[in-house]
């Protein structure tokens, strides 16, 4: 399955175009892949006359994905236009099932009737998109005025590490721009996720807000 998902920034008028794809496999396991459309197509211009890739990293299937990657062969659909979803049956004996919401996307994914995993539940999907390097003039204070920097905080973004980033001593360039994605995943009924922290810290892992 896939789409576009829109991303509407206060910037522009334009959306930002990321394309979407859902696959679902016939082990069972899905697989979402966003992206954005002018990175896809190389029309991002790299800083410094870099010669790192354009394009996202997208091999993560080479190593993440568990049971294969054959497209579940008896999947079905069924779009509903009035709730403005479409969900999808697939895997072994049909028992798997996703519902997919169109506008705000979000994923739903079932087990035998039962939601496991929830995924943009509560709308707070966000993929840096590429944008060129405007380098602002310093404004000059005059004298005896004072600067209010709370109030530029609440107007303006955060830049400070879109362009490099400085941890040790070390300090490490960004030659494509800001590429964070932030993402929330809900697991209802579960007390205990586990994975590796990003961070030291136990393996079952801590709550993020």
């Amino acid at each position: 399955m896939s789409g576009t998902i829109l991303k509407t920034i206060a910037a522009s008028d334009q959306p930002v175009r990321l394309p979407v794809t859902i696959s679902f496999f016939e082990s069972g396991t899905a697989r979402i892949t966003v992206d954005e459309e002018k990175r896809q197509k190389g029309d991002i211009e790299l800083r410094h006359g870099s010669k790192a890739r354009k394009e996202r990293y997208n091999e993560a299937e080479k190593w993440a994905i568990v049971g294969g990657t054959k497209l579940s062969s008896g999947a079905a659909t069924a779009k509903d236009a009035e709730s403005g979803t479409t969900k999808v049956v697939y895997g072994p004996g049909s028992k798997f099932e996703a519902i997919v919401t169109h506008s705000p996307f979000g994923v739903e994914f079932k087990r035998d009737g039962e939601t496991h995993i929830r995924l943009n539940d509560r709308g707070l999907l966000n993929v840096e998109h590429w944008r060129p390097k405007v380098d602002k003039p310093q404004e000059e204070k005059k004298e005896g005025e004072a600067e209010d920097t709370e109030a530029k905080k609440e107007t303006t973004e955060d830049e400070s590490t879109w362009w490099d980033e400085a941890f040790g001593g070390n300090t490490d360039t960004k030659p494509r721009g800001p590429e964070s994605v932030a993402l929330d995943v809900t697991f209802p009924g579960y007390e205990h996720v586990f994975g590796v922290p990003e961070h030291t810290g136990p393996l079952s892992l801590r709550q993020t807000r």
